[in-house]
């Protein structure tokens, strides 16, 4: 048998026809796919295992997860591993471009259908929401999941750039076209992009002269250097983001209606951080993996912190959820992340940031308490598959981890 990465879940199976998922793989793959694409997935497997001798295996690269499929004579071994595993030290230590994507909540969960369904196809999707929600991180990982993957993915913050120079940035120029300029001319975005992904962040800042250029891109398929006179074709797959509401700047006349609607093809909406709070946790430990990585440090959050910051707001959203840890993690003295440790605004929390309404009782504070160590001790045992190391990370006992898992199995988790 083949060594499989610590991180891959593995089973096996004698029926070739039917490849049944092991539960802990079920369970990892639910958390991100409808059964439908589930479904579709097992198809895939079964008709390239059927395919397979003795001894032969074979790798499938779906939207989110990698499969591996390896033959022993007439039993199966099928291991499967996100293509995002958040504990790939390596890429966490040394690629800032790995899309810190996390989808606990439901609101995520159906984004990553979304992309899911869209990574089949060259649609122009609008990314909408808050600064700071991730829509760059979701921008990179709807390329990452297309047959684009292999191709260059480039972005460009169209409020960043001066209007006198975004028209060259985007399309190039031609040698002389105008003074400072590279005395033989230079690829715009577009042309540099061929065959791969534009993201245009901040497109509702696009001024209008230029946004009728974009539109005879998307139209026509080619663009034309600045000073020059030659249509040149490009492939290129567009997504745009905004935290501006576009059809208001359409009815104010300061964006074109026809373009909104060419971008408007898939609309993807990302709520704020304080409205998927499931998401909180998962990622506090996810950027704390990270940055202790990164900067070769031994820290943890203790649970009264945790508390603390799941029921912060974060006007900031995620950008602002890193960074904080980020800083954390540098300027922490000690082994422990306490709440004297976070910054004032967050100490001053006093009550739960839930709305309680009739749908949702007030917790007590040993009831909240008991559901945040179950939230904890559940996302350390799925990311590492190890009690000891769950234990090891949240600090207590692996007898303390066992029991716990024993009772949650037995409640059905």
């Amino acid at each position: 048998m083949p060594r499989i990465h610590r991180n891959w879940i593995v089973t096996r199976t004698k029926d070739k026809l039917s490849i049944p998922f092991s539960e802990a793989q079920l369970h990892d793959l639910s958390r991100s796919l409808s059964k439908a694409a589930i479904l579709h997935m097992k198809q895939s497997i079964a008709e390239h295992a059927d395919d397979l001798e003795p001894g032969q295996a074979c790798e499938l690269v779906f939207s989110l997860h990698r499969i591996f499929i390896w033959r022993e004579q007439e039993q199966f071994l099928i291991a499967i591993r996100p293509i995002l595993d958040d504990s790939c030290e390596e890429q966490l230590a040394h690629s800032s471009d790995t899309p810190s994507f996390i989808a606990e909540s439901d609101a995520m969960k159906r984004i990553m259908g979304i992309i899911q369904k869209v990574s089949y196809v060259d649609s122009t999707v609008l990314l909408l929401g808050h600064s700071g929600v991730g829509k760059g991180a979701i921008a990179r990982l709807i390329h990452q999941s297309s047959k684009r993957a292999s191709e260059t993915f480039l972005s460009i913050n169209c409020g960043a750039i001066p209007e006198s120079l975004m028209e060259a940035e985007l399309f190039g120029y031609e040698a002389g076209s105008f003074t400072g300029g590279h005395k033989n001319g230079k690829k715009g975005l577009f042309e540099a992009a061929h065959n791969g992904t534009i993201f245009l962040d901040e497109i509702g800042e696009l001024s209008y002269a230029l946004q009728v250029k974009l539109l005879e891109v998307l139209q026509e398929k080619q663009i034309r250097r600045v000073g020059g006179t030659e249509n040149i074709p490009v492939h290129v797959r567009i997504i745009a983001a905004t935290n501006q509401d576009l059809a208001q700047l359409v009815a104010n006349k300061k964006f074109r209606e026809d373009l909104y609607y060419r971008l408007h093809v898939v609309p993807i909406e990302i709520p704020p951080l304080r409205e998927r709070r499931d998401d909180i946790l998962p990622l506090l430990r996810f950027f704390l993996q990270k940055y202790t990585t990164m900067y070769q440090k031994e820290k943890r959050l203790l649970p009264e912190t945790a508390e603390l910051l799941i029921r912060y707001e974060w006007p900031g959203n995620v950008r602002e959820l890193e960074n904080l840890i980020e800083r954390l993690v540098i300027t922490t003295e000690g082994h422990d992340i306490r709440i004297d440790d976070l910054p004032s605004a967050i100490r001053q929390i006093t009550a739960p940031a839930r709305p309680v309404n009739s749908a949702h009782k007030q917790l007590s504070l040993k009831e909240a308490k008991k559901r945040l160590e179950k939230e904890m001790i559940l996302e350390a045992y799925r990311q590492y598959k190890s009690s000891y190391k769950a234990a090891e990370v949240l600090g207590v006992d692996q007898s303390t981890i066992a029991k716990k898992l024993k009772e949650y199995r037995a409640n059905g988790w």
